[in-house]
């Protein structure tokens, strides 16, 4: 009689494993806790794959979850059993929450997806009249902006090239409401775009992307480099516009001008073709002045600072204005829309200085703290001269 034959069975992975443990936990558990703090959820016959399905409800239940933490924290425990009390520490399971939140959001992408082009599953709930209108919207400047064999197509395959398009730039759960809209984009963009779907924090920006349309993207891809097209794709690709509107040779002028002093921000600046236009024909060493601020700046505030301020006294007059306002009350006066009766005020206190003549700069530099101290302890007084 021959040997024996011994079958070995193959150890299950143990990512393979943890995962499914995850999963099983979340349709267990962490549902049975959600139903409770969200007693309409026992309404579905499958309350988890509706949460899946239908953004804004997976949403509210990530930020339920974070806010009362305290309901789940006996299944947030490390491998040695220790209640782990933050996003970043390994769980039993070997993925941090940040990590079990990124997998969820993936998911939950899948599942709309599969919804959004098959037609399967419970009910769309209900959209507001607001996201009704911008969805419409998308839909309209996709159908008009880029070429018919780039829509979205209702066929069964589109779900999965959608997801394949985004899955990989999908890992916060503040992206769950947009995935809507990211679905009405071209896969073609999408796969175009890569991280820069990280990019676009609101369905406004998205709507904005879709105006951009499919000739600005092409003129722009024609304009830069590969290694810059690519930069600006995964920085801001709302630029492709502003590229566009640029030219080739306006471009090249700008980004030799000031490109190392702007860094990315160079693609920030170039989302607003008004300030494009306001830096048209202006010489290179007063937009050197401008760079570290530029992508802030408002058309308004760039004629208005050049033509009152002396050059050299326009990054102080930059530098202290941003650290003494702070970024938002910064933007808020200088940026898009322009506060023109304060940029105008501002400009003329500061060029009305008598400054040493032996120093002006570090003269201005030393007065420029009192004069947006004054605003800030009076902004009313300060606005009528007083």
């Amino acid at each position: 009689m021959g040997d024996a034959v011994t079958t070995q069975v193959k150890p299950a992975d143990r990512d393979t494993q943890n995962r499914k443990d995850i999963i099983r936990t979340i349709k267990g558990a962490v549902m049975e806790r959600l139903a409770r703090l969200i007693p309409a959820l026992a309404a579905y016959p499958d309350p988890y794959g509706t949460v899946m399905q239908t953004p804004d409800l997976l949403f509210g239940c990530l930020q339920l979850f974070r806010k009362q933490r305290a309901e789940f924290q006996d299944l947030l425990e490390d491998s040695d059993g220790n209640p782990v009390e933050d996003d970043d520490t390994p769980l039993r399971c070997e993925r941090t929450v940040n990590q079990i939140v990124g997998m969820v959001v993936r998911s939950g992408c899948k599942a709309y997806a599969e919804r959004r082009w098959n037609v399967s599953g419970p009910p769309k709930a209900a959209l507001t009249k607001a996201e009704k209108s911008l969805l419409e919207r998308l839909a309209e400047l996709v159908r008009g902006k880029w070429s018919e064999a780039e829509q979205p197509k209702p066929a069964p395959s589109q779900a999965d090239r959608f997801y394949a398009a985004i899955k990989d730039h999908l890992n916060f759960d503040w992206q769950v409401p947009l995935i809507p809209y990211f679905a009405e984009l071209p896969v073609k963009l999408l796969l175009e775009l890569g991280s820069g779907c990280t990019t676009l924090r609101n369905p406004e920006a998205i709507a904005q992307l879709a105006d951009i349309g499919r000739h600005n993207m092409e003129q722009a891809r024609k304009i830069l480099s590969d290694d810059m097209m690519r930069e600006m794709l995964d920085t801001q690709p709302l630029a492709a516009k502003g590229v566009a509107f640029l030219g080739k040779d306006r471009y090249e002028y700008l980004h030799g001008a000031i490109y190392d002093k702007m860094g990315e921000n160079f693609w920030e600046m170039c989302i607003d073709c008004d300030r494009l236009e306001a830096i048209e024909n202006q010489n290179a060493k007063d937009l050197e002045q401008l760079a570290t601020h530029l992508h802030l700046l408002s058309s308004e505030a760039i004629n208005q600072i050049i033509r009152l301020l002396p050059s050299l006294h326009i990054p102080p007059f930059l530098d202290i204005g941003f650290e003494r306002l702070g970024r938002e009350k910064f933007v808020t006066i200088f940026g898009v829309p322009p506060n023109k009766k304060l940029i105008k005020i501002f400009c003329e206190k500061a060029a009305a200085f008598k400054l040493d003549p032996n120093d002006p700069v570090e003269d201005l530099r030393a007065r420029l703290p009192d004069m947006f101290g004054a605003y800030l302890r009076h902004p009313t007084d300060f606005e009528k001269g007083l």
